[in-house]
C-alpha cells in the first residue's frame, strides 16, 4: 500500500510539472504583464523558475499535526487521494509534500464556519482549546475569525515566528501593508491557494450580447483607461427585457448588470476606491472620515443600480449568467470552474470592478468573506513546527497549485476568450484590503453594514446621515482595537 501511496505521489508531482510548461508558454504568447511580488519573484529560483523557501531541508518534527479548519472552505486546501480533478490532484500533491518535508502527519479537524452562529462557535473552539492546554497545532478559517480572538490575545505574532518569511512572494503585499502594524500581524491570507484565487472579484462579461448591441469591449476600454462606473452605466443602458411578460422586474429578465448576494455589494464601494482606514504620515492607522469623498464614490455606486437595466439583491445570480440573461455580472473567479463543472458553453470575458473615474490610480480587487485565513492560537506545543507548517503550505501552493488552478486551468483549459490571461493577472494584482473591512466583527460592523444599506436602501438615509449616527462608536471601537496592538508591542 505504501509502494503504490508513492506511485501516486510521484505520478500527480509530474503532472503538476507537465502542466506548467503549457502555462509559461501562453504567458509568453499572451504577453502578459510583468511579474511582481504577487505573482511571481525574480532572484533565487528553483529549476523550474519558481522562488524556493527558506526552510532548512533537514527539518523533522516526527509528530501528527491537527488543523483546525473551515469545513465549508476545505475544497480550497484539502483532496483525497482518490480525486481526480487536476486541482485536487495538486492540492494532494502539495499536502504530503508538507507532510515529507516536515516530517508530520496532517489531522483535519472540518467544522462549520459560515453561518454568524458557526462563526461564533469555531471561535470558541479555539479559545476552549488554548484554555484546555493546546491540541491544536493551526487554524484556517473564514477570513474575519482570527480577528476576533486575535483582540482578545488568542492569535500568535506571526510577524515573529521561526519559520515564516514575509518577503517571500506568497504573502501579498496588500495584505501585510494593511494588517502588519507594530510589527505585529495576527493571520495571514497567501496569494497562491484556491482559496485566495478562487475568490478574487471581476465583473464577466458576455462576449456574444456585448457583439450583438455593437457595444465596445471591456478589453479595450481597460486598456485606454476608459473602463469606469459611468461607462458601464452608459452600456447598459435599455438592455432590461421583461422575459417573463410580468410588467415588473424578476429573475426571470434580462439585465444589462447583475450583482448577487449582500456580501458582494462590497466589492463595488472597494473598486472604487473607498477605504475606512489609511495610514497617515507618521504611518499611523487613522480612520477615513471624508463624509465628502465617499459620498461621492457612493454616489456613483448608487446611480449604477437606480435604473431598471441592472439588479441587486440577494439572491445568486450564476443561473442569470449561465442562462445569458446578464451582459455583465459581478462574481469571484471560482465562477469559471462553475460553468466548466455544468458543462455551460458561454463566450464570456473579464474585467476588473470598473475605476469610479479615470482619474483613479488603479483597479481594486475586494475578496468577499470566505476566502482562507491562516493563524496560529497562542501557546501551541511548537510554534517552530506550526509556523513551519504554514510557510511550507504557502510556499507549496505557489509552486504546485497555483500553476494548476490560475496559469493552466484558468488561463488556458477554461478560457473562452485568448485575452484573458492578461485580464486574470490584473485583477489578481489588484487585490486590496482594509483593515476596518477586517476588523468588523470586533468593531460592530457599522461602517460596512451601513454603506451596504445606502447602496441597497438609496432612498433612505445617506452616508452623511449614517456617519454621524455611527461615528463616535466606530471610533471608540477602532481605538479598542489599536490598543490591543499597541499593549503587544510593548511586551
Amino acid at each position: 500500500m505504501q509502494l503504490k501511496s508513492n506511485i501516486v505521489r510521484l505520478l500527480v508531482l509530474l503532472l503538476c510539472l507537465a502542466m506548467l510548461l503549457p502555462a509559461f508558454a501562453a504567458c509568453k504568447e499572451e504577453g502578459n504583464v510583468e511579474n511582481t511580488k504577487e505573482v511571481a519573484a525574480d532572484g533565487i529560483a528553483e529549476d523550474d523558475g519558481f522562488v524556493k523557501d527558506n526552510l532548512p531541508d533537514d527539518l523533522n518534527f516526527n509528530d501528527e499535526f491537527l488543523i483546525l479548519s473551515a469545513e465549508n472552505q476545505k475544497m480550497h486546501y484539502f483532496a483525497e487521494e482518490t480525486d481526480e480533478s487536476t486541482v485536487g490532484q495538486a492540492i494532494f500533491a502539495r499536502n504530503h509534500t508538507v507532510e515529507d518535508r516536515l516530517g508530520i502527519e496532517l489531522k483535519w479537524d472540518h467544522q462549520p464556519c459560515f453561518k454568524s452562529e458557526d462563526k461564533e462557535a469555531f471561535a470558541k473552539m479555539v479559545e476552549t482549546d488554548i484554555q484546555a492546554g493546546n491540541e491544536i497545532d493551526c487554524v484556517v478559517s473564514y477570513n474575519l475569525v482570527p480577528y476576533t480572538l486575535a483582540v482578545n490575545g488568542y492569535c500568535e505574532n506571526l510577524a515573529k515566528t521561526p519559520y515564516i518569511d514575509l518577503e517571500m512572494p506568497w504573502w501579498p503585499d496588500e495584505y501585510l501593508g494593511t494588517m502588519l502594524y507594530k510589527g505585529q500581524i495576527f493571520a495571514l491570507v497567501d496569494n497562491a491557494g484556491v482559496g485566495t484565487l478562487a475568490n478574487l472579484s471581476c465583473i464577466f462579461f458576455n462576449n456574444d450580447l456585448l457583439e450583438a448591441r455593437k457595444l465596445e469591449s471591456p478589453y479595450d476600454l481597460v486598456a485606454n483607461n476608459e473602463w469606469t462606473i459611468p461607462k458601464l452605466k452608459e452600456m447598459i443602458v435599455g438592455t432590461y427585457e421583461d422575459l417573463d411578460n410580468t410588467q415588473n422586474k424578476s429573475d426571470a429578465d434580462m439585465y444589462g448588470l447583475c450583482t448577487s448576494t449582500y456580501a458582494r455589494v462590497t466589492c463595488w464601494y472597494y473598486g472604487a476606491g473607498i477605504r475606512f482606514s489609511d495610514l497617515d504620515d507618521n504611518g499611523d492607522l487613522v480612520l477615513n472620515t471624508d463624509v465628502e469623498g465617499i459620498s461621492k464614490k457612493l454616489d456613483a455606486i448608487i446611480d449604477l443600480f437606480n435604473t431598471e437595466d441592472s439588479l441587486l439583491n440577494e439572491k445568486n445570480q450564476y443561473v442569470m449568467f449561465r442562462e445569458q440573461r446578464a451582459y455583465f455580472y459581478l462574481c469571484v473567479l471560482d465562477l469559471c470552474s462553475d460553468l466548466v463543472n455544468k458543462n455551460v458553453e458561454i463566450n464570456y470575458g473579464v474585467a476588473p470592478n470598473p475605476k469610479l473615474d479615470s482619474e483613479q490610480d488603479r483597479y481594486y480587487t475586494h475578496m468577499p468573506n470566505t476566502h482562507d485565513t491562516w493563524f496560529i492560537p497562542t501557546g501551541v506545543d511548537s510554534l517552530e513546527c506550526s509556523s513551519a507548517f504554514i510557510e511550507c503550505m504557502a510556499s507549496e501552493a505557489y509552486r504546485k497549485v497555483n500553476p494548476v488552478y490560475f496559469e493552466t486551468n484558468l488561463k488556458i483549459r477554461y478560457a473562452p476568450d485568448s485575452r484573458l490571461a492578461n485580464m486574470y493577472d490584473l485583477v489578481r494584482e489588484s487585490i486590496t484590503f482594509d483593515f476596518v473591512y477586517i476588523y468588523q466583527a470586533v468593531m460592530g460592523g457599522d461602517c460596512n453594514d451601513q454603506i451596504r444599506s445606502c447602496i441597497k436602501k438609496p432612498t433612505g438615509k445617506n452616508w452623511a446621515t449614517r456617519w454621524a449616527e455611527i461615528k463616535s462608536k466606530v471610533e471608540t471601537n477602532f481605538q479598542d482595537v489599536l490598543a490591543t496592538y499597541e499593549a503587544r508591542a510593548e511586551e
